[in-house]
């Protein structure tokens, strides 16, 4: 399964954002109140299932930490989407099928007693927040599966090194001999890791 780096990223991202916006919508329209008659009260995806933009968050965050993971990285942020996916799919049907339950707090609220609504409508936005969910999900096995044929990203280990060390000189030598393409006294090429490697140990690559 051939899956690119970006495409994941890009994946998770949206699949995070359309959870977390179509959790802010009407999921639920409750009519037939008592003592409250014509009146309809309505429930958002974030009050009847109070997961789903933390589950939102997970998904982007976990998209942007794919961009830099490494292997044991991938693996836990792969998890994470799988499990936020699920959870993400797993509140929006329990609102689907049981509206009275995901939509109490605020029926309760507009009539000031704790009976039910006489109908509940249920929208089309909580089938679109299980739709993201399995893509949420999706994603995070397409990631467990095809990410171990990623390279790991190895610019951020050179950010790594001690203070007060002369890391700057240290980069732009590294930098130098990686442009030069090969080292004056060496007969294979040093890219800027290998150039980098030398320098920590305190040899000049020059």
């Amino acid at each position: 399964m051939s899956l690119k780096r970006r495409t994941a990223v890009l994946w998770a991202i949206a699949a995070g954002a359309v959870i977390l916006g179509s959790g802010a919508q009407t999921w639920i329209q409750s009519t037939g109140l008592a003592g409250v008659p014509g009146a309809t009260v309505t429930t958002s995806g974030n009050q009847a299932a109070a997961v789903v933009p933390a589950m939102a968050l997970v998904g982007m965050a976990s998209g942007i930490a794919l961009s830099m993971a490494r292997r044991v990285g991938r693996v836990v942020t792969s998890v994470l989407l799988v499990l936020a996916g699920v959870a993400t799919g797993w509140s929006s049907v329990n609102a689907t099928l049981r509206p009275a339950d995901a939509a109490r707090a605020q029926v309760s609220a507009a009539t000031g007693t704790t009976a039910d609504a006489g109908a509940y409508a249920v929208t089309a936005w909580p089938w679109v927040t299980l739709a993201a969910g399995v893509l949420l999900a999706a994603c995070g096995i397409a990631v467990l599966v095809a990410g171990r044929g990623w390279r790991d990203n190895r610019r951020y280990d050179t950010r790594s090194t001690d203070a007060g060390t002369g890391t700057g000189a240290a980069a732009t030598a590294a930098n130098t001999v990686a442009a030069a393409g090969t080292s004056p006294g060496a007969a294979e090429p040093v890219d800027e890791i290998d150039a980098w490697d030398e320098l920590t140990r305190g040899e000049d690559p020059t």
